[in-house]
């Protein structure tokens, strides 16, 4: 069975500001997209550039100062914390995103599949480290959709986890630019992102259409 979102594919290689370095920001309006959520900005701008932008104002630079100093010399939209906060408070005006380190594979999945909302991970995709948007999955595990509880969600059935990759595809190196609905096996995906090789403690943005998580 497959359990794949819709959204439009946005490339972070068009982007006005910064495009080699705006992999976060085009991801989470992927996820916000896939996953339903309405948002207001510019019409004559992209929405990864208003984001990128609003995570550029004095108050981003000041609340990464003061929260974490220890990263203060990074662009804010590099730290997670910050970027969540800037997805709620600045563009969306109402908590939509959470930031975790611990999250289950099974739960990005399950979220999916019973609250039609996509994820953003960290990875090693690249060198330099990625952020790449979880939309979808495929499982040979009968009736996924009316699971109770992660928990449930077995694993071994997954067959592939789909992911919207704003560089383009990993799988040819990037060679390939174009990202949308890039397929990793599962084991692919779990040595690939942080926690590395863990299925049991990833780093991910969930996101809800009801602020409930």
């Amino acid at each position: 069975m497959l359990y794949k979102l819709t959204n439009p594919y946005r490339t972070q290689r068009n982007n006005r500001i910064d495009p080699a370095q705006t992999c976060q920001v085009t991801s989470m309006i992927m996820a916000l997209e896939a996953s339903g959520i309405p948002f207001d900005y510019p019409q004559d701008e992209q929405p990864e550039d208003y984001l990128a932008r609003l995570l550029d104002e004095p108050d981003a630079w000041a609340k990464l100062k003061k929260e974490y100093p220890a990263m203060a010399g990074r662009p804010p939209r590099e730290v997670h914390a910050i970027l969540s906060w800037a997805v709620n408070e600045k563009l969306c005006k109402r908590r939509v995103t959470t930031f975790t380190t611990k999250v289950s594979m099974q739960e990005i999945l399950w979220r999916i599949v019973r609250h039609k909302c996509a994820s953003v991970v960290s990875g090693r995709f690249t060198s330099y480290g990625h952020l790449v948007a979880v939309i979808g999955f495929e499982t040979k595990q009968d009736r996924t959709e009316d699971l109770g509880s992660p928990g449930l969600l077995d694993l071994d059935k997954v067959q592939s986890v789909i992911v919207d990759d704003p560089w383009g595809s990993g799988k040819t190196g990037y060679r390939d630019q174009d990202g949308n609905d890039v397929v990793y096996t599962l084991q692919e995906f779990a040595h690939l992102t942080r926690v590395f090789d863990s299925l049991d403690a990833k780093w991910a943005h969930l996101f809800s259409r009801d602020g409930k998580f």
